[in-house]
């Protein structure tokens, strides 16, 4: 008899722990190569997931990341500048309920066998603490390994192209404050020079001109008294619609692109002076991206936002963010950009409405001329050829405008240095 009952007890306790098992979230990635599609499980409670996919570079062509279906109203980010390395990051204010498809991936070409090897994801939920995952099935031919300095298991498999394959691996944790959950030592994954721009859901962005007006929080029946005007009647028990905005500011880099002035220096230094929005302020003004050299945000968040802001970065890492506590709707953000990086972006989600805004930075630049008026009459006129641009400062095999904004930019951050004391 206490045979019989040791066996139900184990099997009681064996259907438990696959019952725990089954209702974990996961992700698993699914498809005929060279389409697939990644799709989360089970992600209720779950507010943002980083996800690593290793596939064969040898048989699989270039891929193109979009945004799914699932992760609608999410912010999402992608990278996939390393052959064979595809990392997704999917942020939300709110909790993803249930499945769906996070993103699709679809492979320029196929030759040979060789498809996804591995998949490793980390989620988080509103407080920032790691969310229980289980893996999907895997190819019975992957093999299982542990890390006993991490303690961390790692799932590898040769698997035909269009085998489901998934698996978990702890990573670093986001971090927390009262801000809401931001991605602290794990930063979305955008390559700094080359952001693609994927296809969302979310509504057109508005990019408003430099410099960008102020928006009023004063009631419109004030602003209509000023005006002169009579102010409209509200229609009686309505509420005013939320609409979703996202707002992208111009950058100066992107002024500079646009720019047919004149190409003197004080001219093409006085493109730095207008502010890219008013309610958001950098300092230094220009930073060198040094990979050392921080630059620090103030943030003013409009009164009609209730709730507390979060906050990204692209093309760097988001070190710390704190609310000003003489100002409520201010915050502070120190950001580190990517070393030799020309464009890392903030993007701050409050509420209904998003703010992408783009930080000032140039990669510092070792060259014979000298950053002032002689260095840059010398730089417009020693252009080289085509085949063999001179002064190529970013070295990407062109002179164009955006050399253009290094020298500047080096110029400015030369001139506006502090004076370091003589010892």
């Amino acid at each position: 008899m206490k045979n019989i009952v040791r066996v139900i007890t184990r099997s009681l306790l064996l259907l438990a722990l696959l019952a725990s098992s089954a209702f974990a979230a996961s992700v698993s990635v699914g498809g005929n190569a060279p389409t697939f599609s990644v799709d989360g499980i089970g992600m209720d409670g779950v507010y943002g997931v980083q996800i690593d996919i290793r596939y064969d570079s040898a048989s699989l062509g270039s891929p193109t990341v979009a945004k799914g279906g699932f992760a609608s109203g999410a912010l999402f980010a992608e990278n996939h500048s390393s052959p064979g390395l595809i990392k997704i990051a999917v942020i939300s204010n709110t909790a993803f309920s249930g499945g769906g498809q996070i993103a699709s991936i679809n492979f320029a070409s196929k030759t040979g066998t060789g498809g996804i090897s591995s998949v490793n994801y980390t989620m988080i939920n509103s407080s920032g603490a790691t969310v229980a995952t289980s893996p999907s099935s895997t190819d019975p031919s992957g093999t299982t390994t542990q890390d006993n300095a991490s303690g961390s298991s790692t799932t590898s498999t040769t698997t035909n192209p269009a085998t489901t394959v998934a698996q978990t691996t702890p990573t670093t944790p986001y971090t927390t404050s009262t801000g809401g959950f931001v991605p602290g030592t794990i930063t979305l994954p955008t390559d700094p020079m080359q952001q693609q721009q994927q296809p969302s859901t979310r509504p057109a962005p508005v990019i408003p001109p430099f410099p960008v007006p102020p928006v009023s929080d004063e009631p419109p029946a004030n602003r209509a008294a000023e005006q002169g005007k009579p102010a409209a009647t509200p229609a009686a028990d309505t509420k005013p619609t939320e609409t979703q905005q996202y707002i992208v500011y111009l950058s100066i880099l992107e002024r500079f692109q646009q720019y047919a002035g004149s190409k003197k220096l004080s001219d093409m230094a006085a493109l730095f002076d207008k502010k890219v929005a008013q309610t958001i302020s950098q300092m230094p003004p220009v930073l060198l991206s040094d990979g050392v050299s921080k630059a620090v945000l103030t943030v003013d968040i409009p009164s009609r936002i209730t709730q507390s802001p979060n906050f990204a970065v692209n093309g760097g890492k988001l070190v710390s963010f704190k609310q000003d506590q003489q100002n409520k709707l201010r915050w502070v953000v120190e950001v580190l950009p990517a070393a030799g990086t020309a464009k890392a972006t903030a993007t701050i989600l409050a509420g209904d409405e998003e703010f992408e805004y783009p930080l000032t930075v140039a990669p510092p630049v070792k060259t014979a001329l000298t950053f002032d008026e002689q260095g840059w009459n010398t730089f417009l006129k020693e252009t080289g050829t085509t085949d063999a641009p001179l002064h190529d400062l970013n070295k990407d095999g062109v002179r164009d405008y955006l050399d253009e904004f290094i020298f500047v930019a080096n110029y400015l951050a030369k001139k506006t240095a502090p004076v370091k004391p003589a010892p």
